[in-house]
């Protein structure tokens, strides 16, 4: 029996130390998902061209330049060729600047140069047939119905901020899910290896319990039933023992396929946490709103942006308008442009626009639709909050309990420890026989087994919750880079 415990003994330590293999720390391997993985790399450039464009919705409202040149060759007739000749060449540029601003206004400054050429008039009629013009117009147009007060405008803002913003915290929200499930699974191998060796050793005494049942019913000295038993005991352990082994081997190639390899072969050891850290672990202070919920929030903002957009881009048309330009005109070029910006010969106009559609049926549908939309999507929002705040009390009622169960399994583990060298001291004194220690340490491995799995339900509770912190995805990557991962606690409370 010493023998037994000599050999046992240190095997179990070096299955647990992993010496042959460089050990993999978390903050190491999540570095390695956060390079390799298809899915964050996406998610990050996407991310990256999201923040790049999360001020395209103020380009609506920023001004803009306009330019045109044109020459043109007109030889339609004419009814007096006299007076207009039979050909006009005609060549221009205009240059400007235009705005639309929030309140419905649109303006327009522009400067005009032109070069006119009339064939064949009469002198008489037409005595200058090659001139020069030039012009400086400003136009100004106000809503007074459709895009009233820029209510149109406004929701074609909302709709590309919204777009982006919507897309951003989506992305965040991924790269969360990702980084918190790749550190779930790297807690779980970690773990599995150690419930493996504790299967390994209750294993091991389940053949010795057999073996001892043999020898007493080949004696004489022990009922078949005990021996039937113990085979059966042998037979559960090893299944035991075989579907943990399996678990390993998927959660490995979840592990590895995390980092872009498709592999079931882990050449690393992993960290061998302690119990007194994961008693430690405290949960990170909840961002008041989760990523998928602010994405919800967005997309709503987007129905209700579309509604507006839907009622304003049917209401009829009905602007007021109004410009006003001043002209010179010359033979020569430089006295054209000087008499451009003189107020001898301004033009001035005034006006209205209307427009307007006929399908009032289709209208009223169209609004109707939309108006639907946009109460679902308050309902998916109301939704959202009702599910991110119940799954956080839900995480953090778990995660008390599983500490509380942590430390009953303690508790346990001490005891049957306890138990356990007790009987062995027993047997060395003659007072107990090989069999009764076999079962009290199968006992204890059962307690061992209790405390990793309680261990391992804190671990995985912990890396969920890190869906639930503030900051975008460059914030959450950064919580992973850091190089002690015992430090997180700390941080985070």
């Amino acid at each position: 029996m010493k023998n037994y415990y000599q050999v046992l003994f240190p095997l179990s330590l070096m299955v647990l130390s992993s010496s042959t293999y460089a050990e993999l720390k978390l903050n190491d391997y999540l570095k390695e998902v956060q390079e390799k993985n298809y899915t964050l790399r996406s998610s990050r450039a996407t991310t990256e061209g999201l923040e790049s464009r999360q001020n395209e919705a103020k380009l609506i409202f920023s001004p803009s330049i306009y330019a045109q040149a044109q020459t043109a060759i007109d030889k339609k007739p004419t009814t007096n060729v006299n007076a207009q000749g039979d050909r006009t060449d005609n060549t221009y540029g205009t240059v400007g600047i235009m705005n639309q601003f929030d309140f419905g206004l649109k303006g327009k400054l522009g400067y005009t140069l032109s070069h006119t050429e009339i064939y064949h008039a009469s002198q008489s009629f037409l005595p200058v047939p090659d001139f020069r013009d030039s012009q400086v117009a400003l136009e100004l147009s106000q809503s007074l119905w459709r895009n009233f007060y820029g209510v149109e405008s406004r929701a074609q803002q909302t709709l590309a901020d919204s777009d982006v913003k919507a897309k951003k915290y989506v992305e965040d929200y991924k790269a969360k899910t990702i980084l918190s499930s790749a550190e779930s699974v790297y807690w779980s191998l970690s773990q599995i290896k150690k419930i493996i060796v504790v299967e390994k050793e209750s294993l091991e005494r389940a053949k010795k319990i057999k073996q001892w049942a043999e020898n007493r019913s080949q004696n004489g000295l022990g009922d078949k039933s005990d021996l039937l038993q113990a085979d059966a005991n042998v037979k559960f352990r090893e299944y035991e023992l075989k579907s943990y082994e399996q678990q390993y081997k998927n959660l490995a190639r979840t592990f590895n396929s995390l980092r872009g390899l498709d592999s079931e072969e882990l050449n690393d050891s992993l960290e061998n946490i302690k119990t007194e850290f994961v008693k430690s672990l405290k949960l990170p202070q909840k961002a008041a709103l989760r990523d998928d919920t602010k994405a919800a929030l967005e997309y709503e903002k987007l129905a209700k942006a579309n509604l507006d957009l839907s009622i304003e881009r049917n209401k009829p048309t009905f602007e007021v308008y109004g410009s006003y330009a001043l002209n010179g005109r010359d033979v020569d070029q430089s006295k054209a442009i000087t008499n451009g910006f003189k107020t001898d010969h301004s033009t001035t106009a005034i006006g209205v626009r209307f427009q307007a559609p006929l399908d009032f049926s289709n209208l009223v549908d169209n609004v109707r639709g939309y108006k639907s939309e946009k109460v679902a999507a308050e309902l998916t929002v109301n939704q959202k909050m009702f599910d991110q705040d119940k799954e956080w009390n839900d995480l953090v009622v778990k995660f008390n309990d599983a500490k509380d169960n942590l430390v009953l399994a303690e508790k346990i583990e001490d005891a049957q420890k306890i138990k356990s060298a007790n009987e062995r001291d027993r047997l060395s004194k003659g007072r107990t026989v090989t069999f009764q220690v076999l079962n009290f340490e199968q006992d204890y491995a059962q307690s061992e087994l209790l405390r990793i799995k309680s261990e391992l339900e804190i671990l995985s509770l912990f890396a969920e919750s890190k869906k639930y912190v503030d900051g975008g995805q460059k914030w959450v990557l950064q919580i992973y880079q850091l190089n002690v991962p015992y430090s997180l606690p700390v941080l985070l409370h």
